[in-house]
């Protein structure tokens, strides 16, 4: 078998493609390697039949496992088309409506108290509610005891610890949980009407009470209070 034709042939086929896929061997390049390879075969010592029959196998199992792919490709982007323009029509349909969802951040109206709201999934014998500015800094802390596995409120004043008035504006919060010894999980909620529906290329976010929140955290969805 005439060994440099077919080491040519193949060079050539590999060098038609893209270049960040040469060393890469599509179901194209995989013909023109077997085409090669009967051309050039030796007339006195031809390809076995077998070892024929069997690299015809071979290319098709690669073929359908190509087409298999491109349709599991296809599949999946549909899906994700589809799934994004429910999200959006669902994402438009939320303005005026009631709206609970997870999330760290509280707006202090000027001149107003902000709503802390919090969960606990079991009770705690201590729980400090901390308000953090924009920078990370602490400027209020809350220490409450004894609190219940349940859904929480408190109303922060706007006050720092030091009893003066804080600006209006965006601020964190974190709630620190324990009983005794261990660890209680806390989980912080949003809530209120939301306003505005923004697209973005991260994906849909709301503004529920001034914060803006990505619609997957979105828990609860109710008619106007």
């Amino acid at each position: 078998m005439e060994l440099q034709n077919i080491n040519s042939q193949t060079n050539a086929a590999f060098n038609q493609q893209d270049p960040a896929k040469k060393n890469e061997m599509g179901h194209q390049q995989f013909l023109q390697l077997l085409v090669a390879q009967m051309r050039h075969q030796d007339p006195i010592n031809p390809l076995d039949g077998a070892e024929f029959a069997a690299q015809l196998a071979q290319f098709n199992s690669v073929e359908q496992l190509i087409n298999v792919n491109s349709g599991i490709k296809e599949l999946y982007e549909s899906q994700e088309m589809m799934s994004a323009g429910l999200t959006n029509s669902l994402a438009a349909s939320l303005t005026g409506k009631h709206v609970k969802a997870v999330s760290d951040v509280v707006q202090l109206p000027v001149g107003e108290s902000a709503n802390i709201q919090y969960k606990l999934n079991s009770s705690a014998s201590n729980v400090d509610i901390i308000i953090m500015n924009e920078s990370g800094n602490e400027v209020r802390r809350e220490s409450l005891e004894n609190v219940a596995a349940s859904s929480h409120e408190w109303s922060w004043d706007g006050r720092n610890n030091n009893g003066e008035r804080m600006p209006d504006g965006r601020y964190y919060v974190s709630i620190h949980a324990s009983n005794d010894d261990a660890n209680v999980n806390a989980l912080t909620y949003v809530e209120g009407m939301a306003t505005r529906v923004r697209y973005t290329g991260d994906g849909v976010r709301l503004t529920v009470n001034g914060v803006d929140i990505p619609i997957g955290d979105v828990e609860e969805v109710g008619l106007p209070l």
